[in-house]
């Protein structure tokens, strides 16, 4: 019973109760499965490796589709090891199915557990994972301030912030499975689930809005330089990502919430604050116009950051009131989704049958995955009876848990598990010589395997180590000498570890280089209907929320897939970096052009009332969309190459933008610089503004695109040293 509910624990995660109840049985299924088809082969090594294969292929293809299911490949690898270490010990088919229905009723008993207790703390599930969510939104926010200090790469800074946008897409991801799913932890409580709902949708625009903030990090960097009354913007923001960490505690623990930001304070200071500082800028130079549109913009955003923190630490301090007077909260979010559509924003199980079927071939890096463990843990059973090795499946276990999907995942893995395992046998045969009691022996046996699984995420080479001193000190459970298990349990792994580097690089191998071209792809797609969301609304001024909110969750998404492409392209070995400076380059267009998209409509929704129909500004804005166009048809057809005239140089264009250049002109000597401060609200000003921002935003679009086009035509031209934009659009 133990070793059922073992195994189905272990895929026991947060997430809807559909979901986790389809993990606990299906893991269950495999289990039992695996175990007794094991157990009747009776010590057959050929229908053991023939078995091994079967299994360990299944398990090692659906892996690789997301958490839960690399969860239950975990699992079942370790009921193969478990059955593989029982193969002889039973005498008759009664006795196989008796054990087989103990680990049933173990695992049915822990499922039936786990749904209760699902259903009596879903809200504490909810909260954690806000809590979490509100966390890293801070983190990000903090992490942008720091790209304005000295010495600062400014590329590599953009792709730290995009590689934590990652970790916090993946947890939104989460978050949206447990608060808009049909079968929400939510379920019939609807005065907590507009709550959660209200913070969530918040942190998001949040999110959006820092990622969308146009900043260039090398002018502000000199600016704030110049002007040392920067302190400002800096205290804001450590301010607003300190506030995050306090109300993530609030909404979690349900701590006292004490000396609570005055955020009204900090809005009035900040303006002063900023008011003074730029008056100084035009007393300075009075033809800094690039300065004063930069403070302009930070200080719109952090007021605009400061009013959704208001929002959400008004809707924490005051949940238990919420159901009377969801207005009052509710009028303070722009969000005008209704919860019918909220579903609609759940990524659909990336497993499915059509993507089942789709990935069986050798095109599939899934499919290649799949056969090289397989093939990977048929080999190194096979060498370990041969070579009369006492526990043969400690080998296995070894190339089961060391062998990833990707080269650098796998080969950090390797590293760890060689350095875990040392370090635990040494620490192991330490505690044998101390020649500790049967009391002493069982409490490091059952804390080793705690601090195991405690750190089997956090740090691989400490739970590592402690789960080999927890293996080598349950042997001496079963009366065999520890010197020597902790001798086989380490030329066990490095056999295993071995084999696992070699078939990653000539069994089947998957090279990011060869998949990053289709997640680019991807990305471009996903942009490019984003950005027909955004063009539609400033040409045509419809606006659908939900569809603009859909589409920008899949490019942030798409984004972060290409993100962390790029990432495992850098740990491949150096022979296999194929264009590892053209697909930085075009990861970091392509974040620049979803970066200045999202600024774009945010800046259209800002404005809902004002009128932007220019034809000056549809003939860019289509120059722009029908370079993304292109990029895309370039990858999709990889020996397709654009002609010069078909990228987004048209006379039409060049025409508008100088057409644009004149009113921007026209409208800018109507206005006396010196004045320029006190008649920001002035109707004139307002519509030089309006056009001056626009007309720099999309130009600068148009340039990324152009880029990224003449990248994806013409790569051979930019395969050596090339240079991005030093900005973020």
């Amino acid at each position: 019973m133990m070793l059922g509910a073992f195994f189905v624990s272990g895929v026991d995660i947060a997430g809807t109760f559909r979901s986790k109840a389809s993990a606990l049985l299906i893991t269950t299924g495999i289990s039992i499965t695996i175990t007794f088809l094991l157990l009747l082969t009776g010590g057959n090594l050929m229908l053991i490796l023939a078995m091994l294969f079967l299994f360990v292929f299944g398990l090692a293809y659906i892996s690789p589709f997301s958490l839960r299911y690399s969860l239950m490949g975990l699992m079942g690898y370790l009921a193969i090891i478990i059955a593989i270490s029982l193969v002889g010990r039973f005498n008759s088919l009664n006795d196989i199915l008796y054990h087989c229905s103990l680990m049933l009723s173990g695992s049915l008993w822990y499922t039936f557990f786990a749904l209760v207790i699902h259903f009596f703390t879903g809200t504490r599930t909810i909260t954690r994972r806000l809590a979490t969510c509100m966390r890293q939104t801070g983190h990000f926010f903090q992490q942008r301030i720091t790209m304005v200090e000295p010495d600062i790469d400014h590329e590599e800074g953009i792709f730290e912030i995009a590689e934590i946008q990652h970790d916090l897409n993946e947890t939104q991801e989460s978050v949206r499975e447990l608060l808009f799913s049909n079968t929400s932890l939510l379920s019939g409580r609807s005065s907590e689930r507009r709550l959660y709902n209200l913070i969530f949708i918040e942190l998001i625009d949040m999110h959006e809005l820092a990622m969308a903030t146009p900043i260039d990090y090398p002018k502000v960097r000199d600016l704030l330089h110049r002007y040392p009354e920067y302190s400002i913007i800096r205290d804001i923001i450590t301010k607003i990502h300190e506030e995050m960490d306090i109300l993530a505690d609030v909404l979690q623990h349900g701590n006292d919430y004490k000396n609570p930001m005055q955020l009204q304070d900090e809005l009035g200071n900040l303006e002063i604050k900023l008011g003074e500082l730029k008056q100084k800028v035009f007393e300075d130079d009075e033809r800094d116009e690039e300065t004063y549109h930069t403070l302009k913009r930070i200080e719109l955003y952090l007021h605009k950051q400061l009013q959704k923190v208001e929002v959400i630490q008004k809707a924490i301090l005051n949940w238990q009131g919420y159901a009377d007077a969801p207005e009052e909260l509710s009028q303070q979010s722009e969000s005008e989704l209704s919860s019918r559509d909220l579903p609609q924003f759940i990524t659909p199980n990336p497993l499915n049958w059509e993507s089942f079927i789709d990935n069986l071939s050798f095109e599939s890096s899934y499919f290649r995955y799949a056969l090289r463990t397989a093939t990977t843990a048929v080999a190194g059973y096979g060498l370990a009876h041969i070579l009369g090795l006492q526990n043969a499946y400690w080998v296995l276990l070894t190339i089961l848990v060391v062998m990833k999907p990707g080269y650098g995942v796998t080969s950090k893995r390797f590293f760890q598990r060689i350095a875990g395992t040392l370090i635990g046998a040494i620490i192991a045969y330490g505690l044998y010589l101390l020649d500790p009691s049967h009391a002493a022996s069982l409490a490091i046996f059952g804390i080793s395997l705690t601090l195991a699984f405690t750190y089997v995420v956090r740090n691989y080479v400490v739970a590592s180590s402690f789960f080999t001193i927890f293996v080598i000190f349950m042997y001496s459970f079963l009366n065999r000498e520890i010197p020597s298990m902790v001798v086989f349990r380490v030329v066990d792994t490095i056999i295993g570890a071995t084999l696992v580097i070699g078939a990653v690089h000539y069994l089947w191998p998957s090279w990011e280089y060869q998949k990053f071209p289709y997640l680019l792809r991807q990305s471009l797609k996903a942009n490019k209907k984003y950005l027909d969301k955004v063009l539609s609304y400033l040409f045509r001024g419809k606006f659908d929320e939900k569809e603009y909110r859909l589409a920008r969750k899949q490019a942030y998404v798409d984004m972060a897939n290409l993100i962390s492409s790029y990432h495992r392209l850098s740990g491949d070995p150096k022979s296999k970096q194929k264009g590892a400076r053209l697909s930085y380059d075009l990861a970091l267009l392509n974040y620049m052009i979803l970066s200045a998209t999202t600024s774009l409509g945010i800046f259209l929704q800002r404005h809902p009332k004002q009128q932007f129909h220019h034809p000056e500004f549809e003939i860019i804005g289509k120059g722009i969309y029908d370079n993304m166009a292109l990029s895309e048809r370039c990858f999709r057809y990889s020996s397709a190459s654009a002609p010069d005239e078909e990228v987004a140089k048209s006379e039409r264009i060049e025409e508008a933008s100088e057409a644009l250049s004149k009113q921007i002109y026209t409208l800018k000597n109507k206005l006396e610089p010196e004045d320029i401060p006190a008649q920001h609200h002035s109707e004139t000003y307002l519509r030089y503004a309006h056009i001056n921002y626009l007309s720099r935003q999309l130009r600068w679009m148009l340039e990324l695109s152009r880029s990224v086009v003449n990248r994806a035509a013409y790569p051979e031209r930019y395969t050596g040293n090339s240079e991005t934009a030093d900005a973020e659009g």
